[in-house]
């Protein structure tokens, strides 16, 4: 299943759309309690970013998701690729908001037109996308991600952006489990995350298998622990041609 004509016509109008419980409960707590045990085993910073893909199996498996492939399928189309991956990790300490400034970035044909979104023939097309799994909730308010919604078609993206209080910027509300994806010609960003409670948020950022936005080798490392032909052909390096499709995997 890719996406239905209602999902289309809402991404089409928003640069944004959520799919809700994506994710499984138990597999969300399983996923928090990797990361948190992770993070205690390394005695690093987790305060802002962090990798995660090589923590356990089932990030991997998530890269693959049947369900999430069959949407970016239709996004992007047959050939696809992971480009690079991070969490998001905040709350509201002094040292977390002293690492993340209000911003808005990102916008139409930004980034020698990588931030790419069009029709051509009734055919979508778009450069790289975000799919951003939510692992805690994100309650009206939060803070945290914020986006333009339609601002993935403006004519004006490059030389104006709204301010972060604007009335036109709204910042997603998102339950655990919950899958929000966007393309990066939207206008987006974060704000400060003012909940008591944590954001904590696995990226998975995917591009046209001809593209890259980071560079090609530092997939090369996950490569070792694929267990899959599929996860390891969405870790191939970009080119245009000899292109081989996905096997894409089936879904309900």
């Amino acid at each position: 299943m890719g996406m239905t004509d209602a999902e289309i016509y809402e991404f089409d109008l928003n640069g944004i759309i959520v799919y809700r419980d994506l994710i499984g409960r138990d597999d969300v707590s399983r996923m928090n309690s990797l990361i948190d045990d992770k993070i205690v085993q390394d005695g690093k910073d987790y305060s802002h970013s962090f990798s995660f893909l090589d923590i356990d199996a089932c990030f991997m498996d998530l890269m693959a998701h049947p369900r999430t492939l069959g949407i970016i399928r239709h996004m992007i189309g047959d050939w696809l690729r992971l480009d690079h991956h991070y969490g998001l990790q905040m709350d509201n300490t002094s040292v977390s908001k002293g690492k993340t400034k209000p911003n808005l970035h990102g916008g139409p044909r930004q980034d020698n037109g990588e931030h790419e979104y069009q029709w051509i023939d009734g055919k979508m097309y778009n450069g790289l996308i975000v799919v951003m799994y939510a692992l805690e909730d994100v309650n009206p308010g939060d803070g945290g991600f914020i986006a333009v919604p339609g601002s993935h078609k403006s004519n004006m993206g490059v030389r104006h952006k709204p301010p972060v209080d604007s009335p036109l910027v709204t910042n997603p509300s998102l339950k655990a489990g919950d899958m929000l994806i966007f393309t990066e010609a939207l206008v987006h960003g974060t704000n400060t995350w003012t909940s008591d409670g944590r954001r904590r948020s696995l990226l998975y950022k995917y591009s046209p298998g001809h593209s890259a936005w980071s560079e090609a080798s530092g997939q090369e490392r996950y490569l070792p622990i694929t267990q899959n032909d599929l996860q390891r052909d969405l870790l191939r390096p970009p080119s245009v041609g000899g292109r081989k499709p996905l096997n894409f995997p089936a879904t309900k």
